[in-house]
């Protein structure tokens, strides 16, 4: 209430009703924003203005913000009721707290400060702590409320609240009659302990990462990281290490980003104690739910907790468990790509690493390399691969030298995990050959973001007898390198769409610019061989998994991916950027983001059975560059008007040109393939396309020897 008899900048609430209209508000905002979509989608089906919709979404929008308000004041108000020297007034409608109207920073520093005791209260085992505590929410956290709460909590106390929650959980958790009945902590009890349990380490990890920003003003300086890195090895309660509980920590909140000074002084340092703990003991670190044996207690999202049983595994047991390493990994996935590089190079921003090669005491190498059996075990490098998808997204220095130095790796490994049967003619697979099978993926968009220096790699060493260039790669390495990824068939299509996407804006560039098409067509022709050839020793000569391979060739003819039109596009991106070769590298990213819009609109609007099924790849790859050829044509005009003239896909409004490709029929479409064919002797280049892809896919066999140095021939199956 507002009147006279309050000072300025004051108000006064009664605190059930204050109560209440926080209760409200809080209900409310999800409320209007599910009416604001459901309008919008009747509206939008209605065909007429979704404008209502839209001012609702706006009204839930500020409903949220004030409700999240409401709560931090109602928290204030609470706690400054319960203190004698609360500031109250008497009116003849009851009695009011008095509030200032606007709080600040010094009403979240308050609020920090209050909650912090709550939370130690709360790790004691006092209940009546949990009912302040579900009053503020994590994207409540202000940076004054986080450097408050960490401040008075201090680095020590930030890693001992997850420890003792977790242990409190532990003990309901695994309480067990002696009849071996019903768990004597109903499920009910340990959910909604659980839930507040994660509740209260969303919070801790919001305060964390505005603590440890320095250009943040939350901001607790290079002094809090280095407590933090002390506190994380300092030995807890029940032989807990204070990483175990900030792995916890990481994992509690799936959406909070930390700065690359995070990463730079906790993230390597969780390494490097990860790496000491593996020379003293077999092991695996685990988080606090490994630890207590909590099983999904903890984890963000988790709607109904399953219990775990049994003890803690060491390295040479072969059940999955929780290790510290993957929240840490999936935290710098999610925090952009320069914390992303500073945990896997040390770098960021504008530098770049000095040095390409890959040092054995690197931590790159010890994540991929050394963990290989450990990730076998527990995530399979889910986790590292999105590290290493964030930390490769663009093309500066350090993204390319990370690529091949994890390509680099994950050679040397293939060569000890696949084997090499000549006699067989096979490739044998090992046991470890899949410890990091959930990587496929992410390594494959990491190649693909890169494919221009996969390339590029590929060209030197085809021009050279030297076994070793300017990267960390050696004459081979891609190759086996490819032979592990590819066996993930979402990897090799992955990597396919970008070479076909590369090939696509590469014959746009060749006919633009008059150069020597031939030469471009085998040359892209060739690093498809070398994909093809690694699938094809990578699923060990399956029927089934051969045909779909070349069915999902056959899907990008029959979408007709070799007409996107690419020029414009292009033509935006060389402008801006100062080499060519690098805006044909950005380039492809958005031309394999259109092939899959062109999958959408062909499937959807026109299904084009005319063009008959390849039989083999090398008809599918004849068909997708003749489809490129001929959108590279019509796009730059490199046709005789005389020769237009009278074809079924001439433009009727504009004599001498050609129709717009997606304006055509197919009978008009299928006219101008087979006019292209003709006109740029396609037919002839033919046979110069086969040999380039069975000259890749010979160089591919060639590079898996057996330990005598006898190689394989190539696959039979085109």
């Amino acid at each position: 209430m507002g009147d006279a008899w309050l000072a300025p900048d004051t108000c006064g609430v009664k605190l059930a009703e204050f109560e209440a209209m926080t209760r409200q508000m809080t209900r409310a905002a999800p409320a209007l924003a599910t009416l604001a979509d459901q309008l919008w989608q009747t509206l939008h089906a209605a065909g007429v203005s979704t404008a209502p919709a839209l001012e609702i979404r706006r009204l839930a929008a500020w409903a949220t913000d004030a409700a999240s308000d409401l709560r931090r004041r109602n928290l204030l108000a609470h706690d400054m009721d319960r203190r004698t020297t609360a500031p109250k007034l008497c009116a003849p409608d009851g009695t009011y707290l008095t509030l200032p109207d606007r709080f600040g920073d010094q009403v979240s520093h308050f609020e920090g400060i209050s909650l912090a005791d709550v939370l130690r209260r709360a790790a004691a085992g006092d209940r009546s702590a949990w009912k302040e505590l579900d009053r503020i929410r994590p994207e409540d956290v202000t940076p004054a409320f986080a450097k408050a709460l960490t401040t008075s909590l201090g680095a020590d106390g930030l890693l001992a609240v997850p420890v003792a929650l977790a242990e409190r959980l532990a003990a309901d958790m695994n309480l067990e009659p002696a009849d071996g009945s019903l768990h004597l902590v109903s499920d009910t009890q340990i959910n909604a302990d659980a839930e507040r349990a994660r509740g209260a380490l969303s919070i801790l990890t919001r305060c964390l990462a505005l603590t440890t920003d320095p250009q943040g003003k939350g901001s607790m300086g290079d002094q809090f990281l280095i407590r933090l890195r002390e506190a994380g090895r300092s030995r807890f309660t029940n032989g807990v290490d204070g990483y175990q509980s900030l792995s916890t920590l990481l994992a509690a909140d799936a959406t909070t980003a930390f700065s690359p000074a995070f990463f730079r002084v906790i993230g390597h340092d969780m390494i490097a104690y990860d790496r000491d703990r593996r020379k003293t003991s077999p092991d695996v670190v685990t988080d606090l739910s490994g630890h207590f044996h909590l099983g999904n207690a903890l984890d963000a999202g988790t709607t109904k907790v399953v219990r775990e049983s049994g003890g803690l595994l060491d390295r040479h047991d072969v059940h999955p468990q929780r290790e510290i390493l993957s929240p840490l990994l999936e935290t710098a996935a999610h925090s952009g790509r320069d914390a992303a590089q500073t945990l896997l190079t040390g770098w960021h921003g504008p530098f770049a690493p000095k040095d390409p090669t890959l040092k054995p005491d690197s931590d790159l190498y010890y994540l991929i390399h050394d963990l290989r059996h450990d990730w076998g075990r527990t995530d399979h490098g889910k986790s590292l691969g999105n590290a290493l998808r964030t930390a490769t997204t663009s093309q500066d220095e350090a993204s390319t030298t990370l690529t091949l130095q994890a390509a680099k790796v994950l050679a040397d490994d293939a060569r000890t995990h696949f084997g090499v049967d000549v006699s067989g003619n096979r490739i044998t697979i090992g046991d470890g050959a899949d410890d990091l099978a959930a990587m496929r993926p992410a390594m494959a968009d990491v190649l693909a973001q890169h494919i221009g220096k996969v390339q590029e790699v590929y060209r030197f060493f085809q021009s050279t007898t030297r076994e070793e260039g300017a990267t960390p790669l050696r004459n081979g390495d891609l190759d086996y390198a490819l032979l592990d990824i590819c066996r993930d068939a979402n990897a090799y299509d992955t990597l396919l769409k970008a070479q076909v996407a590369h090939a696509r804006i590469q014959i746009d560039r060749t006919i633009a610019e008059g150069q020597d098409l031939p030469n471009a067509l085998k040359g892209e022709g060739r690093m498809l061989g070398h994909l093809i050839e690694a699938r094809n020793r990578a699923v060990g000569g399956e029927k089934a998994r051969l045909a779909e391979d070349l069915a999902r060739l056959n899907a990008e003819a029959d979408r007709l991916t070799g007409l996107i039109p690419v020029a414009g596009t292009y033509a935006r991106y060389a402008a801006t950027l100062p080499k060519g070769e690098q805006a044909a590298t950005w380039l492809t990213g958005k031309v394999m983001a259109a092939m899959k819009a062109q999958v959408v609109q062909h499937l959807a609007e026109k299904p084009d059975p005319t063009v008959l099924a390849s039989k083999d790849n090398a008809e599918a790859v004849e068909r997708l560059f003749t489809q490129m050829v001929t959108s590279s044509l019509v796009e730059h005009g490199k046709y005789s008007a005389a020769d237009v003239s009278g074809q079924p896909f001439a433009d009727p409004t504009h004599p001498g040109k050609i129709k717009a490709i997606d304006s055509m029929s197919g009978t008009e479409l299928n006219s101008l393939l087979s006019w292209a064919n003709e006109s740029v002797s396609l037919g002839n280049m033919s046979d110069d396309l086969s040999g380039a892809l069975e000259r890749g896919r010979v160089d591919t066999s060639g590079h898996y020897r057996d330990d005598s140095g006898d190689n394989l021939p190539p696959s039979v199956s085109r």
